[in-house]
């Protein structure tokens, strides 16, 4: 009987791969809305807020109250959270929803019915909502619930039409809250280029400082720490910017620009380091051999102090101007044991004197913004923005007598807007 086990078990293989075959995946059916027509637009979801003054039920029993609609929001990127915007011809608004991956059910284009039967509107320091009533304010919808309340009609569509264009400061206004808008030749601020767009550990706002060359002060880029983009270097120069215009009123106002995703931020192109910089070690007293290759050290480093006056320079290769000219620079470093040391023992410099040793004269002080302690730290250093000619730079340990500082650097950094 054994002899019969092995045809047996090919014919089985063979009849379970004939069966796989015929396998067909089910038809995509386009969602179609078959329910009541629509009567009703957004601005009449916020007519009946701004009616009564506070956050207040949109319908009444026995009402029907049926808003067409498009998603324009996104949780794709991580800066919206439980949350979607929904536009229409008249206005925006924003409705709290208990659940996450709303992307993949309602992508932004989405058309939506909304039915507003159970709802309620109120305004949070100047944005519009819509939900459940929770604790006297606009809570999230539950998910499960949710399809009474959104219904889907078609496929998603462009919505690039139905951007508004900011063209001025003065189209930061409160009707164009809530819908998705472009910012026009835009410029961030001077303190705000080279940063990430959020902190690690916190929501971050970065100001814009103009809009179309008129000087802007209440608009920022708000993003989320827990965006997939927060690290992404804000860019220099001028471009345009998508987003959702929010809005937070309390005794200022400032408009905030909700990017979606990155790509949001597309015209102005990536910030990248144009001149990695790398240094050659055994220059004076500083080392990048043994347990610190990894980076430029003074000596103290090694030996916690320095025992008698000194004055060593870590010097840069040739710096092509053509090639980091427009950049932010950065410096990684860390200094140790800082503590009631003259912080002018630790300099940086920059030359033109490219030949040979330039003289003391021959070098220019550069302005640290900060001196970091006890981990490495990317600071910004200025004053390099007039020069015409390549240079170098110069980092100085200079002491009279015992130092227990410790200087290190890490890296140099020249960002700038990479078009190529």
């Amino acid at each position: 009987m054994k002899k019969y086990i092995f045809p047996i078990l090919i014919i089985a293989a063979m009849l379970f791969a004939s069966s796989c075959n015929k396998y067909e995946a089910p038809d995509f059916e386009v969602p179609k809305y078959n329910g009541e027509p629509a009567n009703k637009t957004i601005q009449d979801i916020i007519d009946v807020y701004e009616a009564h003054g506070s956050m207040d039920s949109i319908c009444h029993a026995g009402e029907t109250f049926i808003v067409k609609a498009t998603v324009v929001s996104s949780d794709e990127g991580g800066n919206y959270y439980k949350t979607m915007v929904l536009q229409d011809e008249t206005a925006g608004i924003q409705m709290q929803i208990n659940a996450s991956g709303l992307c993949h059910i309602y992508p932004v284009g989405q058309t939506v019915y909304l039915d507003c039967r159970g709802l309620v509107v109120g305004n949070y320091h100047g944005v519009y909502q819509i939900g459940w009533i929770y604790q006297g304010s606009v809570g999230r919808v539950d998910q499960n619930f949710l399809s009474q309340y959104l219904h889907k009609d078609g496929l998603p569509v462009d919505v690039t039409p139905m951007i508004t264009d900011i063209t001025s400061p003065s189209d930061l206004n409160s009707s164009n809250v809530n819908k998705l808008v472009r910012i026009r030749n835009c410029q961030f601020a001077e303190e705000a280029v080279g940063l990430p767009l959020a902190e690690e550990t916190v929501t971050t706002n970065r100001y814009l400082a103009s809009i179309n060359g008129s000087e802007c002060s209440n608009l920022v880029t708000r993003t989320s720490n827990y965006a997939k983009f927060r690290k992404h270097i804000i860019p220099g120069g001028t471009g345009d910017i998508v987003g959702i215009l929010s809005v937070y009123q309390s005794s200022t106002t400032t408009y905030q620009l909700m990017l979606r995703t990155i790509d949001d931020l597309g015209t102005f192109g990536v910030v990248g380091d144009a001149y990695p910089m790398t240094f050659e070690g055994g220059q004076s007293s500083w080392t990048t051999t043994g347990s610190w290759e990894f980076f430029a050290s003074h000596n103290s480093m090694l030996h916690r102090n320095v025992s008698e006056a000194c004055d060593d320079w870590l010097i840069s290769p040739v710096i092509p101007y053509n090639t980091v000219s427009g950049s932010e620079v950065y410096v990684d470093e860390m200094f140790q044991s800082i503590g009631g040391v003259d912080l002018d023992n630790f300099s940086i410099y920059y030359t033109t004197v490219l030949e040979g040793t330039p003289n003391e004269s021959d070098w220019h002080p550069l302005i640290v913004n900060n001196y970091p302690t006890g981990t490495y730290t990317q600071v910004q250093v200025s004053g390099l923005a007039n020069l015409t000619a390549d240079f170098r730079i110069g980092f100085r340990y200079k002491s009279e007598g015992v130092c227990t500082a410790s200087w290190a650097v890490k890296g140099v950094h020249f960002m700038k807007l990479i078009t190529e």
